[in-house]
């Protein structure tokens, strides 16, 4: 970030020489740059109280001053206005000195006596810009140390909270195994135990969502796969969670390749249940597999409402969901992140496209295995035919 020239820069300039303070002002009237608009006083106090007034760009600081004397004077300065570039004066040439002064706390150093008219306005320019720098380093900082601590909290939340809801879940499905009890009672537990289900799912989520966002990645476990097989569970198991609803699947070709099956089965089952969650319940939701040589393509459709093109860039975003539609929330909006990053720790893409007419597509390119150290993700923006 630079120094606007065109604007007029609010110096405070703090020293109790009324020949010195009269000179400087003369040096910075007479240079071509920035424009200063002096506010001068002679105490540290005088100084203190005006720093809590914004809009100030700079402080020009004397080191000696009646009611305050050497690097406490910029001490006591940058605890009342931290963010306040500040540059000292003094009359002492020492490169110590200097090196004090700016661990103090000041961006800059001035002898009097040996000040010119460019070298203060350079020094100032220069002090409001390391200053602004520094500040934004800060918070970026302050940002990332706060985004890696929630992250962290959110881990070790998904963590504990599996410890009472498998006690939850176990204790609702041995009495539902228990018999004996009335229809109301049976399908009480039966909500408790669909709750825990999803609950459990949301878990998951955040536990996979930390797990790449701290660096961790997905650590896969691949095996020889038959994805066709892989899609035929996913979509059973959907058929019996939705039975009201039609699914179509259709495999051309050779499926086998060396994957992650859970990992695979998560990715699919995250693509065809936001498939059937965002879809009318009288459309069919259609998957699609081929095999393209090295790689496997897989298509996942659904009808409906399509997704805002404003949302659509960042669909694969953590927390976005597709659509405003007002419906039930099954989760938290981290299924197609975490399905995108799954694929990407297989080398693979995911992409979509979604309009009125057509619908939705989610698909995705899955290489058959490992290519040794070739690039990784595939960035094809090839549409499905």
């Amino acid at each position: 970030m630079t120094v606007d020239e065109s604007r007029v820069l609010r110096l405070l300039l703090v020293e109790d020489n009324p020949g010195d303070a009269r000179l400087l002002r003369e040096e910075l009237r007479d240079v071509v740059g920035p424009r200063f608009d002096v506010r001068h006083v002679t105490l540290l106090a005088q100084a203190l109280e005006a720093a809590h007034e914004p809009g100030l760009d700079v402080v020009l600081l004397d080191l000696s001053l009646p009611d305050g004397h050497g690097l406490s004077n910029i001490e006591r300065l940058t605890q009342v206005a931290p963010a306040l570039p500040v540059v000292v004066l003094t009359g002492t040439d020492d490169e110590q000195l200097a090196m004090r002064a700016v661990h103090a706390g000041a961006q800059d150093y001035l002898v009097k006596g040996q000040v010119t008219g460019p070298l203060l306005v350079r020094a100032l320019r220069y002090a409001i810009e390391r200053k602004r720098a520094d500040e934004g380093l800060k918070r970026e900082e302050a940002a990332r140390q706060t985004a890696v601590f929630r992250e962290q909290f959110l881990g070790i939340l998904g963590h504990d909270l599996r410890n009472p809801l498998q006690a939850i879940t176990g204790n609702a499905a041995l009495l539902l195994r228990f018999g004996g009890l009335s229809e109301p009672q049976r399908r009480a537990l039966q909500r408790i135990t669909d709750s825990s289900d999803r609950m459990a799912r949301m878990i998951n989520d955040l536990l996979d969502f930390t797990r790449t966002r701290l660096g961790g990645g997905y650590a896969l476990e691949r095996a020889r796969t038959d994805l066709y097989e892989v899609l035929r569970l996913v979509v059973e198991e959907l058929e019996v969670a939705h039975p009201t609803r039609r699914f179509e699947l259709s495999v051309d070709g050779d499926g086998w390749g060396e994957w992650d099956a859970g990992r695979i089965a998560q990715a699919a089952s995250n693509l065809v249940g936001n498939a059937v969650q965002y879809s009318p319940a009288d459309s069919p939701v259609r998957v699609a597999a081929r095999d393209e040589g090295e790689r496997l393509r897989v298509e996942v459709r659904n009808g409906g409402a399509p997704i805002p093109p404003e949302r659509l860039t960042h669909i694969f975003d953590p927390f976005v969901r597709g659509t405003d539609r007002t419906r039930a929330r099954t989760g938290l909006g981290l299924g197609l992140y975490i399905t995108h990053e799954i694929l990407k720790a297989h080398e693979g893409s995911l992409q979509v496209r979604s309009s009125a007419d057509e619908g939705t597509c989610f698909w995705f390119f899955l290489p058959r295995g490992p290519r040794d150290g070739r690039p990784g993700s595939e960035r094809s923006s090839e549409p499905p035919e």
